[in-house]
């Protein structure tokens, strides 16, 4: 394993972040959502695997 430490501004980083996204497939950056939401969902508020959808019907 090499090790390659790079030093850079925030705006660069932002950039190259943007860029290696946008080479990624729809696929790929939705699986990302997914797991970046499952990681955050388990450690804040323990969601479940899938999120429930929940509709509510009143009348006037």
């Amino acid at each position: 394993m090499k090790l390659r430490v790079t030093v850079t501004t925030h705006a660069e980083q932002a950039a190259q972040d943007r860029d290696y996204w946008r080479r990624q497939t729809p696929e790929a950056r939705l699986d990302e959502v997914e797991r970046l939401r499952r990681e955050s969902g388990n450690f804040l508020y323990e969601y479940p695997a899938r999120l429930q959808k929940v509709v509510t019907v009143t009348k006037k």
